[in-house]
């Protein structure tokens, strides 16, 4: 598939949008994601931008490394700590007590060249993000979001507490899908082609980034295992 028909910025005319400053996303890197086995969709809400200008959070987080290049860009941290993290665990079937840090391997940081991200509101916001004006938006923009997202075809989905902006026929993209609702901190959805994951935003403050990470980590890992014995069945 090619870039242009899975970038949003050339096909924003698909979306209502009534401030010209857009933040555009989508697959960070076209050859990192169609290379990687394991096809990852981050979706969070917004970005806190005070800047009127458009830009493109596909190339901040294809160089979000700090000036030293060790760690991440300052006011990035809080979001993308555990991202990065989980990222790097999932790509790498570890957990968060082996992988070591990006202090030491500023390579880890680099994962994030191999996912698509996407924001449900795709102009920037305030530190605070106002439900409703984010829900208003994905009316607005239902269709061309759910296009967006089937252009980018992931395998994986993780919401940093975005799914409830999306309305019930979202989930008809994806087929018939199971639920395991067992943990408060994960919701999954899921059947042998995807794996759809209701987690916290990853700045939550009720549980820790270990945590955060290695439930969507070992979700995944169970997630692949069944897929393999229904293949090889």
């Amino acid at each position: 598939m090619s870039k242009i028909i899975r970038d949003f910025k050339n096909n924003e005319d698909k979306f209502k949008l009534t401030q010209n400053n857009i933040v555009y996303d989508g697959i960070i890197d076209e050859n990192e994601f169609d290379n990687s086995e394991l096809k990852i969709l981050w979706i969070l809400k917004e970005v806190n931008s005070p800047d009127d200008s458009d830009w493109d959070m596909r190339d901040a987080l294809a160089d979000l490394k700090n000036e030293n290049g060790k760690g991440l860009k300052y006011g990035w941290a809080n979001t993308f700590t555990p991202i990065v993290y989980t990222t790097y665990g999932l790509f790498n079937n570890i957990d968060w007590d082996n992988m070591g840090n990006f202090y030491e391997n500023p390579e880890i940081i680099d994962i994030l060249r191999k996912v698509a991200y996407i924001n449900v509101k795709k102009v920037p916001g305030n530190s605070s993000a106002n439900y409703n004006e984010i829900k208003k938006f994905y009316k607005n923009n239902k269709e061309a979001i759910h296009e967006q997202v089937q252009m980018i075809n992931p395998k994986v989905l993780i919401f940093g507490n975005t799914l409830d902006y999306f309305d019930d026929d979202f989930f008809d993209l994806f087929g018939k899908l199971e639920e395991d609702k067992t943990s408060n901190s994960l919701h999954k959805f899921f059947n042998d082609n995807y794996l759809l994951l209701y987690a916290y935003h990853p700045n939550n403050r009720k549980i820790t980034q270990r945590e955060y990470c290695n439930l969507i980590i070992s979700a995944v890992d169970e997630w692949k295992k069944n897929k393999e014995q229904v293949d090889f069945c």
